[in-house]
C-alpha cells in the first residue's frame, strides 16, 4: 500500500463531495481525505494498484488540479 500526498484546489465542502464521488468508485483508493480548509487543499490517499501519476490523472479528469506536495 503507498500513500500519495498531493496538493489540490479542493478548497470546500461541495468540491470534496463532487471529488467523492470519483474516488470512491476506484477500487484500489483504500483510503483517503482532503483538507479543504488548508490553503493547500491537501488530499492524502492508501492506494494499492495505481500509482502517483495514475491519481492525478483521475483528479484532473473529474475537473480538478493537482500535484505531488513535495516535503
Amino acid at each position: 500500500m503507498e500513500l500519495f500526498i498531493l496538493k489540490t484546489n479542493v478548497l470546500s465542502l461541495a468540491m470534496k463531495e463532487e471529488l467523492a464521488l470519483q474516488l470512491n468508485q476506484v477500487p484500489q483508493i483504500i483510503k483517503w481525505s482532503v483538507d479543504y480548509q488548508d490553503c493547500d487543499g491537501v488530499l492524502r490517499a492508501s492506494a494499492d494498484g495505481i500509482c502517483m501519476h495514475e491519481l492525478i490523472q483521475l483528479i484532473k479528469e473529474s475537473g480538478f488540479e493537482c500535484e505531488e506536495l513535495n516535503n
